[in-house]
């Protein structure tokens, strides 16, 4: 049993530190209460401006990588780490379940557990983002093309392929309300090296 559940556990731990939050509010602001009220590394963007969304988005995507490493130091399954720990940013009991969209912290896990398709993911995110300034559609397209990716060049474990499909489900649902949004044409872009 410990095998299963001390993974999770320090997945979840690190999962639910909400770095980007933390930062607004030593800056004077609360995510909560401003732009998307998200407590993601790209609200904090918006807030702050580029040299913030990147401070967030890289403490973010280490809640990903830290736990990865203890647990596979541990010997323990490390994908499980990985997936409690995009679980508790997304959904941080801190904030009532609602965290952040879990884009950073899935990279984080992709670049330890999948360094091949991380370029790719990270190439392709850039491009759908340049391409249109808006994070949310570059980030959800992202998520479904990881685990195509994995499928592909058959990496991995098939437990870590399917666990990879439920990441990326996980991220797809934190993004609904974007969804809704970008089909209604009412997404707002965001050229994160500017304040808004």
């Amino acid at each position: 049993m410990i095998p299963y559940i001390l993974p999770l556990l320090i997945g979840f731990g690190f999962g639910t530190i909400p770095f980007s939050y933390l930062i607004g509010r030593a800056k004077g602001i609360n995510l909560r209460e401003i732009g998307s009220g998200n407590i993601g590394a790209t609200n904090l963007g918006r807030a702050l401006g580029l040299k913030f969304f990147l401070l967030g988005f890289i403490l973010d995507a280490l809640k990903g990588v830290v736990p990865i490493l203890i647990v596979s130091s541990l010997s323990y399954e490390p994908a499980l780490a990985g997936l409690t720990a995009i679980l508790g940013h997304i959904f941080n009991p801190f904030f009532r379940m609602r965290g952040g969209k879990g884009v950073a912290t899935t990279l984080g896990v992709v670049v330890i557990l999948f360094p091949r398709a991380f370029l790719g993911a990270l190439i392709f995110w850039l491009l759908v983002y340049l391409t249109t300034y808006l994070v949310s559609l570059a980030s959800i397209s992202t998520a479904v093309l990881l685990p195509v990716i994995v499928i592909l060049l058959r990496l991995g474990s098939v437990s870590d392929r399917i666990l990879l499909i439920i990441i990326a489900v996980s991220v797809i649902y934190a993004h609904r309300q974007n969804i809704k949004r970008l089909i209604n044409g009412r997404e707002p872009k965001t050229i994160l090296w500017r304040k808004q």
